[in-house]
């Protein structure tokens, strides 16, 4: 009988694993993917790292920049300079990696088979993987914007609760800085992460239906400013993308259960950012498992980063309008500025 699975194994399940390791429970990790490259730019803010000190000095390979470009649709070119903080540009596998390789060296396993299903018996959870069926006490869904686990136990998120992504990894743009271009017909925009190994460029969409325009979109805007760039590999994903404070507040916890990161839906509903809630959430997770009440995990999530989120959700209606975006930018300068 395993006493607490985490299915999934990205940044929210492998330091809730961390966390609960660090407080003497030794959980299982199911997942037959991780640690792998990831979909997006690989950007930890300067928020993150203020509120997790260990991602200042990551032993892996990484670029720090201090300033971010963001582009409005009129081309005027706006520099957030973070005076008191940099922006971490780092390759998704290298960095799900060392989160993984924390929480097994401080004593979780790892199961690399797939989760296909998950039920609730009485006292336990019967976990059935591509391989076999496993018990567990408690369980933890971190198996992201499609969770299992989530389909099985709560509400799954729906389709007009998702966003979409698509883009490339490329070499010859290491020297760019981190810019965001905002589209002008669309809510979304063009992203460039440098990074030590290859560069992330991508662009995203909160509505999917415009998805099969998106990557012809962004192909143009390279052939435009990059044609000089090597495709390494392209990809597309699905991301939380919650338009509806109702299904924000649904419920994701209970006696033994909890979901966390992507799984739960918490991605910033503006910028996509999930890194810092995938932390966050693995975090409060864990603690709540430690003292064995893991229905407060709402409680906790709602009080620690719930106004956030809930802010951006009811800003993104309006937030990509135009003239909003001219301001947005402007104005984010003057806030960057007084709160180095």
């Amino acid at each position: 009988m395993i006493d607490v699975a985490i299915v999934g194994g990205g940044p929210a399940g492998a330091y809730c694993a961390y966390n609960l390791a660090e407080n003497g429970i030794y959980p299982t990790i199911f997942d037959h993917s991780h640690p792998r490259e990831k979909p997006c730019g690989g950007m930890i803010s300067p928020l993150a790292q203020q509120l997790f000190p260990f991602l200042k000095e990551l032993p892996i390979e990484h670029m720090k920049k201090k300033k971010v470009y963001l582009i409005p649709p009129s081309g005027r070119k706006i520099c957030l300079n973070f005076r008191r903080g940099e922006v971490i540009c780092v390759s998704r596998l290298k960095f799900d990696q060392f989160l993984l390789h924390m929480a097994l060296e401080k004593g979780a396993r790892l199961i690399k088979e797939k989760v296909l299903d998950i039920k609730h018996h009485g006292d336990f959870w019967e976990i059935k993987t591509d391989k076999r069926s496993y018990t567990a006490k408690k369980t933890v869904g971190a198996d992201g914007v499609n969770s299992v686990v989530r389909s099985k136990i709560a509400e799954p998120l729906k389709i007009t609760d998702k966003g979409i992504c698509c883009g490339y990894f490329v070499e010859n743009m290491e020297n760019e800085e981190i810019s965001f271009y905002y589209l002008p017909h669309r809510r979304g925009y063009i992203w460039i992460s440098p990074r030590k190994i290859n560069s992330s460029i991508g662009i995203g969409c909160t509505e999917i239906a415009y998805s099969e325009k998106l990557r012809e979109e962004l192909d143009m805007f390279i052939e435009k400013n990059y044609s000089d760039v090597r495709i390494i590999a392209a990809w597309s994903a699905l991301i939380p993308n919650i338009k509806n404070a109702r299904t924000l507040y649904n419920q994701t916890s209970g006696k033994t259960w909890v979901l966390i990161g992507d799984a739960a839906g918490h991605a910033n509903p503006i910028t996509g950012e999930g890194i810092l809630y995938a932390l966050l959430s693995g975090e409060l997770a864990a603690k709540c498992i430690v003292k064995n009440e893991m229905h407060l995990f709402d409680k906790l999530w709602k009080q620690t980063y719930g106004l956030n989120l809930l802010l951006s959700l009811k800003l993104r209606k309006w937030i990509y309008k135009r003239p909003i975006l001219e301001w947005r930018c402007i104005s984010a300068k003057i806030r960057t500025s007084l709160l180095q």
